[in-house]
């Protein structure tokens, strides 16, 4: 291949390449693109009059870089096979050709939108989350005030209680020091009865006694008839 041949079809190429790269992308659009395919030729020395050792290099293939360009036009490089040769140094570029940095770009632009639909979803899974914890929080929140107010109710019912039961125990003491006292006046009562009764005993007694003693002493107080009267 002639090398003014060459270095045009390279040319358009990189032109055709940053032209499509420029390009606004639409989702709805659906492109074709000219091929850019070229084939160089490796030898083994710097020269056209060297063998060719490699007549199938593609455009975009990867080199390594084993000599630099001396001044001559060729650079040594070896490829992903170990195969090392020399060629024309204006076929090389220091980066890959635009129809690769293009497709690097698609792809990079798939995994960007593809992250971004994954963003998306995760942002609505967020969000109903989000809603689904503020319907917990606000349950949570009448609850808690539910619960307040029941234990304000309870504190109020146990104070209630307590008076109750402090107000029982008061009644307890009363009624236990009444109980005292009435057994105190039922002892006391039946110690005056006892009292009574022995008073009425005895008041029966010194009756009977002096009963006893008037039907004793009652005859020897009748007087006695004198002697003349006995003789009448």
């Amino acid at each position: 291949m002639n090398k003014s041949i060459a270095s045009r079809l390279m040319a358009v190429a990189l032109s055709a390449g940053a032209l499509f790269t420029s390009l606004p992308a639409t989702s709805a659009d659906e492109y074709r693109w000219i091929g850019d395919t070229l084939y160089v030729p490796m030898r083994s020395g710097k020269g056209n009059q060297f063998r060719i050792i490699n007549k199938g290099l593609k455009t975009g293939t990867r080199l390594t870089l084993v000599s630099a360009d001396s001044g001559d036009g060729w650079t040594e490089v070896r490829t992903n096979g170990g195969v090392t040769g020399f060629i024309p140094s204006h076929y090389l570029m220091d980066q890959p050709t635009a129809a690769q940095r293009l497709k690097s770009a698609e792809t990079k632009l798939q995994t960007l939108q593809q992250e971004h639909r994954e963003l998306q979803q995760r942002l609505g899974e967020s969000q109903q989350d989000n809603q689904t914890n503020q319907s917990e929080l606000q349950r949570t929140q009448q609850n808690a005030q539910q619960l307040q107010q029941e234990l304000t109710e309870v504190r109020q019912i146990s104070a209630a209680a307590i008076d109750l039961h402090q107000q029982h125990q008061q009644l307890m003491q009363d009624h236990q020091l009444l109980q005292t006292e009435m057994d105190v006046l039922k002892a006391e009562n039946l110690r005056l009865q006892s009292d009574t009764r022995n008073t009425f005993f005895l008041y029966g007694a010194g009756a009977v006694l002096l009963g006893v003693l008037i039907a004793v002493i009652a005859p020897n107080l009748k007087p006695k008839k004198r002697y003349s009267e006995w003789a009448n």
